[in-house]
């Protein structure tokens, strides 16, 4: 009897420490629970934030820039579609391309300030020349074809050539311009056809016939020339051709001798 007693109370003892490890599970179950509910109050909170703040509307949209070509109802028509986003969803790299799309754009700064108002700055087109039949070229040799024409810049020098020949054409104008500008010549014309010969009319128009080959060093020739001989007399010079290894051919405009003459 007494040892069968003795094996009841072992058995007792041996299930008893199982207490404390249920407690302890429970413990972990709980504290995961509690992390859960933890996270999902946040998440939903940071939801719940970002719904208000994309409630947030645009109040103000503030243009910026000297506007001489560009109207600035339609600047805000291609604004207007991209502010229901709300303040803080605002695509701003998206409102910048959407705005530079407009030919006399060059650049659109676009930018958020604090709390609701949003300024855009436009950096409008300086052309330095009419490109061809009605576009414009600007100062990094890029064609843009304004909607409304360009009799404003009809002071501008015109340029043209074949298409890609923008940049060349452009860096060619600026070298002959400036060793004309030495006799206060003006360059008013600057053409390359598509075989790559050159044809320069200055302000009065007599005209340079220039070829295909180095056309810089024949105007340098052709202004050795002016110099010396041509200069008194240029007003009634109505063709040079440059294209002469030893000399130019000069076809005078005999209307004007004439009417000088008499």
């Amino acid at each position: 009897m007494s040892s069968g007693k003795q094996n009841r109370l072992k058995s007792r003892k041996s299930v008893s420490p199982k207490g404390p490890q249920v407690r302890r599970e429970w413990g972990r179950i709980f504290n995961r629970l509690v992390l859960i509910a933890v996270v999902v109050a946040f998440v939903y909170g940071v939801e719940q934030l970002g719904r208000q703040l994309d409630a947030i509307p645009v109040d103000r949209v503030v243009f910026a820039g000297d506007l001489q070509h560009v109207s600035r109802d339609v600047l805000v028509d291609r604004v207007t579609g991209h502010l229901a986003v709300g303040y803080v969803g605002l695509d701003l790299e998206d409102i910048q391309s959407e705005l530079e799309q407009e030919p006399w754009v060059y650049r659109a700064i676009v930018e958020r300030v604090w709390p609701r108002e949003l300024k855009i700055t436009i950096v409008e087109e300086a052309p330095i020349a009419v490109w061809g039949n009605g576009g414009l070229l600007n100062h990094r040799g890029k064609i843009f074809l304004p909607a409304k024409g360009i009799a404003d810049k009809s002071g501008l020098p015109l340029l043209s050539g074949p298409d890609g020949s923008a940049i060349e054409i452009m860096r060619q104008y600026r070298l002959m311009s400036q060793l004309l500008g030495d006799e206060e010549l003006i360059l008013q014309r600057l053409e390359m056809n598509d075989r790559g010969a050159w044809t320069a009319t200055l302000d009065g128009g007599a005209v340079l016939i220039l070829g295909r080959h180095e056309p810089l060093e024949k105007l340098r020739r052709f202004m050795w020339v002016y110099r010396h001989q041509l200069a008194e007399d240029f007003e009634r010079v109505k063709r040079v051709d440059t294209r002469y290894i030893n000399g130019l051919a000069v076809a005078w405009d005999e209307t004007k001798g004439a009417t000088d003459n008499g």
